[in-house]
């Protein structure tokens, strides 16, 4: 039956993809995993790497919340900016990079934009895997944005010095968002989404601390019985409210102490010259890993 669906699936993606992108593109079924990746030709070595990190991440992301099986998944890699508008209609903001839609069971990657941007492939594609896995393990029914997000940032492993120190200046400049703010579509604005990520991965990064394994029994519930509330309620004790309530609480009396430093002057230029180093050797890291993908590409290409 796989078989007979592969052979079905991969001519009519091929069609699809090329009305839709306007450009000429092989297509690649995944090995070990329910994934189809569509790709221009002069990509194919992003396409090989993009089947190598599928195939390690997709085991262990559906594990973590339960999911034991998933219909075939399309990933499309846009060789230009109009390419990925084109796949992704209105979905995503002006400054993503990725989106996923588990409806139409794809994922978009902006090729271009992963490689000039200092997040890594492997961290941007498991955070739409996150998306993917969470919605068909619970069978579409909705969860608050924060969580969505949280979990595709903890799944990810995207957390990092920048993200600690922008909390940190958020809660001095007391401009926090509560949880219960984030239930909905996240801001269009770059910043005010940034805050609103980073926000959501310390809530499920603090909700799970020292209960991991309950993400199976709560996604089981909310699949179970089409209610986040009600099912994060039985999971964890209270309600999603209260818990927004007591993690404001808890993120000012553990932030607060940090926040009145960075008024110190001595600490204010210490911490700003450690967060110009680290960008600095991000930089660094990015530009080196896209010289290393347009040689790899330039040798794909002369293949053909």
């Amino acid at each position: 039956m796989r078989r007979f669906m592969t052979a079905f699936v991969l001519p009519v993606v091929f069609l699809f993809a090329s009305a839709r992108g306007g450009e000429r593109v092989e297509t690649k079924e995944v090995e070990g995993a329910p994934f189809i990746i569509v790709f221009p030709l002069h990509l194919e070595a992003m396409a090989e790497r993009t089947a190598r990190i599928i195939v390690r991440s997709y085991t262990e992301i559906s594990g973590d919340i339960g999911l034991e099986g998933l219909d075939t998944v399309t990933v499309y890699i846009a060789g230009d900016r109009e390419t990925y508008r084109r796949y992704h209609g209105d979905l995503a903001p002006e400054w993503g990079v990725a989106y996923s839609r588990w409806h139409g069971r794809e994922i978009g990657i902006d090729a271009g934009a992963v490689l000039s941007q200092p997040r890594p492939l492997e961290t941007v594609l498991r955070h739409e895997l996150s998306h993917i896995a969470l919605a068909e393990r619970t069978g579409g029914v909705p969860c608050p944005r924060w969580f969505v997000e949280g979990l595709a940032m903890l799944q990810s492993k995207e957390w990092t010095f920048e993200d600690h120190w922008g909390l940190v200046r958020s809660i001095r400049a007391k401009s926090l968002p509560a949880l219960d703010d984030l239930s909905g579509p996240f801001p269009r604005n770059a910043a005010d989404a940034t805050l609103a990520y980073r926000v959501s991965y310390y809530a499920v990064e603090e909700l799970l601390r020292d209960r991991r394994g309950d993400l199976v029994t709560l996604t089981a519930f909310i699949r179970d019985l089409e209610s986040f509330d009600e099912s994060f309620a039985l999971t964890f004790g209270e309600s999603p409210g209260e818990y927004s309530a007591r993690l404001h609480v808890l993120m000012l009396d553990r932030y607060e102490t940090a926040a009145l430093l960075i008024g110190s002057l001595p600490y204010w230029g210490a911490i700003t010259l450690l967060f110009v180093a680290a960008y600095a050797v991000k930089r660094i890291r990015t530009g080196k890993r896209a010289r290393e993908w347009e040689r790899a590409d330039k040798a794909a290409g002369e293949r053909f």
